[in-house]
């Protein structure tokens, strides 16, 4: 099987967006309307006696914030057709399977991050912890959806090509840490999203198997565009940093 034919690639765009699309809305959608219907009052913490030991470390936002931009991944590196529709499937159970927990078993990290009156907006990266703080809700931490995406996104990119998931997994393990160390998650609430993105894995994307000689992968473009969008939200938020944005004051 060779190179797809001009319409093959355009129906293929088209499907990517859509899928794209779809799991975006499903994801925030579900996240926060989860979020909102949360009885604050019934939720939990789960401290392990290593949560007291991690430090806090603001500059780890910088990492933190790639959990976001992780998920969208596969766009830039994963070319092959069949192997993006498993992995937007593996997306997809993850937040199906997640969203019940969150309902049903709420956890908060209220006890776990700083308040807002000990960090100083003036700094870019102490904005940024409380821009995160201000956004993201203390709830929906168990199992860590942001690290199952992350974790699935790195094994798609693995499969698609190796040397892109030497590059992504130990990204995955750097994020992983920065969600502790910003005291977003408890290390229970990592471990489970590890647990959940590994079992789907397996059944999932594990048994992949690429057809033909068409590459799986993208050329330097796919990196290089992904890195760009990096570039972007950092940015963006250096931007929003200067121009005074502070929701948190609203």
């Amino acid at each position: 099987m060779g190179e797809p034919s001009e319409e093959e690639a355009r129906g293929a765009r088209r499907e990517r967006a859509l899928l794209t699309l779809l799991l975006l809305s499903f994801f925030a959608g579900g996240y926060f309307a989860v979020a909102f219907a949360s009885d604050a009052a019934r939720a939990r913490a789960l401290p392990l006696a290593l949560d007291g030991r991690i430090p806090f470390v603001p500059e780890s936002v910088f990492v933190y914030v790639l959990v976001y931009s992780a998920a969208l991944s596969p766009l830039f590196l994963v070319r092959c057709r069949r192997l993006f529709r498993r992995t937007a499937l593996s997306f997809a159970l993850a937040i199906g399977l997640a969203l019940p927990c969150f309902l049903l078993w709420p956890v908060t990290s209220m006890g776990l991050r700083p308040s807002l009156e000990t960090l100083d907006s003036s700094r870019f990266v102490e904005w940024g912890v409380m821009l995160l703080y201000t956004w993201d809700p203390p709830l929906n931490l168990f199992p860590s959806l942001h690290i199952a995406l992350a974790v699935l996104a790195g094994l798609a990119a693995w499969k698609a090509q190796p040397a892109a998931g030497a590059v992504a997994l130990p990204a995955v393990l750097m994020i992983a840490v920065s969600v502790c160390t910003v005291k977003q998650h408890f290390l229970v609430d990592v471990l489970a999203g590890a647990a959940l993105s590994l079992a789907i894995y397996a059944a999932v994307l594990r048994p992949y198997r690429a057809v033909g000689a068409a590459p799986t992968a993208y050329s330097w473009r796919g990196p290089l565009g992904f890195l760009a969008l990096q570039v972007a939200v950092f940015l963006g938020a250096f931007v929003a940093f200067r121009s005074g944005f502070a929701p948190w004051s609203g």
